[in-house]
């Protein structure tokens, strides 16, 4: 990633993390135990992937598609309130990378 990328990252991650964290975003998931641990921003910047990492009982491809049905269009929203970007990423959610 270039600069530019790893700053939009940065903010992403950091400011979906604490909206998990706070509740700013409902869902039916634990999402206190959701840590996310690393964002990937696309060149273009529309597209975002954020790395969670979840407890050993929730760690399927279920829990990570669930979280991206469920996650992804409210966090969206909440991120265009807190980014000075034009267009904000589409979000995805995907088990961290060892």
């Amino acid at each position: 990633m270039n600069d530019r990328q790893r700053k939009v990252a940065n903010e992403v991650q950091q400011h979906a993390a604490l909206a998990l964290l706070q509740g700013r975003v409902h869902s039916t998931l634990p999402l206190t135990r959701l840590t996310v641990v690393a964002c990937w921003v696309s060149a273009d910047l529309r597209l975002a992937r954020l790395y969670i990492d979840v407890p050993q009982e929730l760690d399927n491809a279920q829990t990570y598609a669930r979280a991206t049905h469920e996650l992804a269009k409210p966090l969206r929203h909440f991120l265009a309130t807190q980014l000075h970007l034009k267009n904000v990423p589409a979000l995805s959610f995907h088990p961290r990378e060892v």
